[in-house]
């Protein structure tokens, strides 16, 4: 058995702070977002948490007449969601540091890295969701199990669908693991030298595996495209591949060109809850990156999966995990109990042997 101790990464997000519910929300600017949150003119809400009151200001300050703001709504196939406009530094203003939870990531002889004969080839490509648990009880084994299938488990704890903006996209300076990097080294065109220390590189550095005769790519992303405020989409172009869509589309395409009979299942991010310290301070209905809420890139998943005529799990609504189910499928808030994950594995495994029985008919 081979434990690697995960590092912490930290992410930083906004906090969208409504007035009422019925006259939409606002985004505040980089300049109020400071130290101290300030809630209305009166009350403010410091670093430690404290609420505190204040006198009201006698002084009368000219008030600028408001625009009506629109309630954002979830995407559908005839509405493509565009991201919010940047701050000045390019980024969104963070308001609370959060801190990814620790996880032990497990790797046993359960890990396949070699062919076994089985007739379907599943092909897994993600984040921690997929990554962490590779001794018999994560998504990919337990859903290989019920397909009687070979899995070779590209995932890797902490990466995006999209690359980030100080990392190179050409392949000959290609830096990035996140999706695309997965997607490209599969299809040979840049080195897996940047892969070094993940299971993902023993993978796709072995001869004896055909990528190009996979019959399902399981695509799992989102978390840390939300974490690090990837917008959702880029109105100009809609394969910019530092939005989390784009990014989607690019992999969607990259890899229905390498693999001609394989099919692509996209899966929407898990719900989650964040947590600053030990307070829980909202979660993927409430807190907002910049860009949208986790429930609004799951929108954008499910979007370009019908877009993209792609096979599509809406993990966030599907899964069973919700503000009522957190305790029992979600270990730290974000990562998956033994029961989440054999709920994943249960479900990918109902959609694959159903669109088996059903595909040449």
């Amino acid at each position: 058995m081979r434990r690697v101790k995960k590092g912490t990464v930290k992410f930083t997000i906004a906090i969208a702070l409504t007035a009422s519910l019925l006259a939409g929300c606002g985004q505040k600017s980089g300049k109020d977002l400071q130290d101290d949150k300030v809630l209305s003119d009166n009350i403010i809400i410091t670093e430690t948490g404290e609420v505190i009151e204040r006198e009201p200001s006698t002084e009368k300050e000219p008030v600028a007449e408001k625009e009506p703001v629109q309630k954002s709504e979830q995407p559908t196939p005839t509405q493509q969601p565009e991201a919010e406009p940047e701050s000045a530094s390019g980024q969104p203003t963070p308001a609370i540091d959060l801190t990814e939870p620790e996880q032990e990531q497990v790797i046993t002889e359960e890990d396949q890295i070699e062919p076994t004969g089985n007739e379907l080839q599943l092909v897994f490509l993600g984040d921690s969701i997929f990554d962490n648990n590779r001794d018999g009880s994560g998504v990919p084994y337990l859903t290989s199990v019920q397909c009687e299938a070979d899995v070779y488990n590209l995932a890797i704890g902490g990466t995006s669908a999209s690359i980030e903006y100080d990392e190179q996209g050409a392949y000959d300076k290609w830096t990035s693991r996140s999706l695309l990097g997965i997607v490209h080294a599969i299809r040979k065109e840049i080195s897996t030298d940047i892969f070094a220390g993940t299971r993902a590189k023993e993978i796709l550095d072995n001869p004896n595996i055909d990528f190009s005769k996979t019959d399902y790519f399981i695509i799992e992303y989102g978390l840390n495209d939300f974490f690090r405020a990837v917008p959702l989409t880029n109105s100009d172009s809609d394969v910019d591949i530092r939005t989390y869509g784009g990014a989607l589309r690019c992999a969607v395409s990259d890899l229905r060109e390498w693999a001609p009979d394989a099919t692509i299942i996209l899966c929407g991010p898990t719900y989650a809850q964040f947590f600053n310290g030990t307070w829980m301070v909202g979660d993927g209905n409430t807190i907002n990156s910049g860009y949208g809420t986790l429930a609004d890139y799951a929108g954008t998943c499910n979007y370009v999966a019908r877009e993209q005529q792609t096979l599509y799990f809406n993990a966030y609504q599907d899964l069973g995990a919700n503000s009522n189910t957190a305790e029992e499928y979600l270990e730290d808030g974000v990562h998956l109990t033994a029961t989440g994950r054999q709920a994943y594995a249960d479900a990918l495994a109902k959609i694959i042997l159903h669109y088996e029985e059903t595909k040449n008919n």
